[in-house]
């Protein structure tokens, strides 16, 4: 019995002995923060910058994350360096307060907070090319800043946002296409990257379905009224052109690169327009007068006309010249004397692919006198129009005796859309000048 007990205590010293060196070998003790005089800003922007200062940051194995008030973490991509560590913060991440964590080889520190604020707009210079669109027409916004990956989302009162994926970042800013189905009216332009969003400021977006002239009415005073009807085909395409005193008769016939305006009175001959690259680059001359005389030339500056002239040798007839300003709408247009027109903030928006109301108003006169310059005008193959309608004009109406200086009259323009129905009125320019008051009729091309 005593060689039991002896052989128990004996078994009990060797357990003993190997527990207290497992103690020694495999003590655990706290792991040490690897850096030290750690300085946090107090707040950052998303998509900002943030350094954070201290020593230790090129241990090896550490790694930064961002974690928010529901424990969710964010690695962060950060050059870790001797002064400290250096990082943008993600655009993935919303505003709030976030604990800044340390972790190696397992082991996390939590190195203090910081507050994430709203980013400021990216872009900068935001603008529309168009700001009245027709569903699915393509949009092109300008201004820098754009990036891939960007979204846009559309907002209108009472409607459901309209977010687009699918954009194009160019090196003029960033385009997208309208969904064929998207809801009349007008809308804001957010631009959404990551978690955060924008509300691109004096963009506005005015979507209308596609329309096209179906009347003009001209009220000219005491000189009566005149009205022009025009008629389309399945494709669209203007078949006809008709005033009711038949001055102007003619339907137009399409083939290739030309369009035909057929005289349906035999005292004028048919009028031939050659187009290049969609815009009408010369075409017959109405006013002729000999076989030099036969075409007029249609230049352009970028996508606007600039001049309807003719080479003739001798030609008297009338030479138009055009000229538009940054903002794309039509400023001077010299025809029986340089009219001069301004825009501000009654100006309301042009239909867009149909004729500019700044030509319009002339149109009596250039039926008159340049019917061929008319048609193209109805045509609408003369490239891009003016955005707005001006809300007044200046007209020569005489000339000093003693300078020979031209005199103008400005004639204000009051301009109302209301039912598909455009009402321009200029005041007294019917009696004093001969330019109308007008009612332009539209109608929707899907109609």
């Amino acid at each position: 019995m005593k060689k039991i007990w002896l052989l128990m205590l004996m078994v009990c010293t060797v357990i003993g002995t190997f527990t207290a060196c497992s103690s020694d070998d495999d003590g655990d003790p706290t792991p040490q923060l690897p850096v030290s005089g750690v300085s946090i800003p107090a707040t950052a922007e998303v998509g900002g910058e943030v350094i954070i200062r201290g020593t230790g940051f090129t241990a090896s194995g550490i790694s930064l994350y961002l974690e928010n008030s529901s424990k969710e973490k964010t690695a962060i991509d950060a050059a870790f360096s001797n002064a400290g560590v250096t990082f943008t913060v993600p655009m993935s991440l919303v505003a709030g307060v976030y604990n800044v964590i340390l972790t190696q080889s397992g082991n996390e520190w939590t190195l203090g907070s910081i507050t994430l604020t709203d980013a400021d707009s990216p872009i900068t210079s935001p603008s529309l090319s168009n700001e009245e669109v027709s569903p699915g027409s393509e949009v092109t916004l300008g201004g820098s800043g754009y990036a891939d990956g960007d979204k846009i989302v559309l907002k209108a009162e009472g409607a459901e946002a309209i977010e687009i994926s699918e954009v194009t970042v160019t090196a003029d800013g960033l385009t997208f296409t309208l969904p064929t189905d998207c809801p009349e009216g007008e809308y804001t332009v957010n631009l959404v990257r990551g978690a955060n969003s924008w509300k691109l400021e004096n963009v506005v977006l005015k979507v209308q379905k596609a329309m096209r002239v179906k009347s003009i009415n001209m009220d000219m005073g005491e000189m009566g009224f005149l009205l022009l009807e025009l008629g389309y085909d399945a494709e669209g395409r203007l078949v006809s052109a008709t005033t009711d005193d038949k001055l102007l008769n003619r339907e137009f016939k399409y083939e290739g690169n030309t369009i035909t305006a057929i005289s349906l009175d035999d005292t004028k001959e048919n009028l031939v327009y050659t187009l290049q690259d969609g815009k009408i680059v010369k075409a017959t001359a109405a006013d002729k007068y000999d076989e030099t005389e036969e075409f007029n030339t249609w230049s352009y500056e970028g996508d606007y006309l600039s001049s309807v002239t003719n080479p003739g040798d001798f030609y008297e007839g009338m030479n138009l010249t055009f000229a538009y300003n940054a903002d794309g709408n039509l400023e001077d247009f010299n025809f029986v004397g340089d009219v001069h027109y301004t825009y501000g903030e009654t100006s309301i928006l042009t239909v867009p692919n149909t004729i500019d109301p700044a030509i319009a108003i002339h149109l009596p006169n250039l039926i008159y006198s340049k019917e061929d310059a008319s048609l193209a005008f109805l045509l609408n193959k003369i490239g891009k129009i003016s955005k707005k309608i001006p809300d007044s004009f200046q007209f020569p109406v005489s000339q000093d005796e003693t300078t020979g200086e031209l005199i103008y009259q400005t004639y204000t323009v009051t301009a109302v859309m209301n039912n598909n129905v455009l009402s321009i009125d200029c005041g007294n320019a019917a009696a004093e000048i001969g330019i109308p008051n007008l009612s332009i009729t539209y109608e929707n091309i899907d109609d």
